[in-house]
């Protein structure tokens, strides 16, 4: 199902989503809920040796993202707010672990990443609800280079275009696989900021827009059966 009141920005690394966040929250008079950057004790360590800290960030990531997404959820389902507009949702993790795991290097292992999702499928699909919008801000890898530059944090002095351009393309992928549960999708083009009262008028509009939703289910594991080291060795000579 999804949440009333519950609205996500997605978007890749220096696109804005933060500042719209901000802006769009205090527009529909609803709480923002920001990425604690500051907090992540792997981030930095993470762009210094992604290989290193890859997994251990991801998961860090998953937990802090799923606590802070059961309380605002807990909080609009008992009336004390009246919505969020938050930065970036628990559901674009896995864009990050996926990409990390195709990367030429394998930054995260095969066997981390299916642990990955175990762990994901076990702590989200069973309980989490999708946004009731999602709003995709869309612009160059130039552009988003740039404005990585421009806010000058240390840590992200070494996010190269190819990274960023890797992240885009599964940035793609996961809106439409996010559109192909039913989540409604608003896609903006962010190479231009656009004024907030443009954006809260998409944001009505498409809010109204029916809604096929449909709760994306991960195929089920074999159980062990797929791994031959599982079966009994009587079994096997059959």
């Amino acid at each position: 199902m999804f949440a009333e009141g519950y609205i996500g920005i997605a978007g890749v690394i220096g696109v804005g989503k933060s500042t719209l966040t901000m802006d769009l929250a205090k527009a529909l008079n609803f709480e923002p809920v920001l990425e604690e950057v500051g907090e992540n004790p792997y981030l930095a360590k993470f762009y210094g040796d992604m290989s290193k800290y890859g997994t251990i960030m991801q998961v860090w990531l998953l937990n802090h993202r799923f606590r802070q997404h059961r309380e605002f959820v807990a909080r609009i389902s008992l009336g004390k707010i009246r919505g969020v507009v938050q930065d970036r949702t628990i559901w674009e993790d896995t864009i990050f672990a996926r990409m990390l795991n195709q990367h030429p290097d394998k930054i995260i292992s095969d066997q981390d990443y299916n642990t990955y999702l175990d762990l994901f499928d076990n702590m989200v699909l069973r309980e989490l609800v999708f946004p009731q919008l999602l709003i995709y801000l869309d612009c160059s890898v130039e552009t988003s280079i740039n404005r990585i530059k421009m806010r000058g944090r240390e840590m992200e002095k070494t996010i190269t275009a190819d990274y960023l351009k890797h992240l885009q393309e599964n940035y793609y992928q996961f809106v439409e696989e996010m559109e192909d549960a039913g989540v409604r999708v608003l896609r903006l083009n962010w190479e231009n900021y656009q004024p907030i009262s443009e954006v809260v008028r998409l944001v009505n509009e498409y809010s109204l827009k029916p809604s096929n939703f449909t709760k994306w289910v991960r195929p089920l594991r074999k159980m062990g059966m797929e791994n031959k080291d599982n079966i009994p060795e009587a079994v096997v000579k059959v």
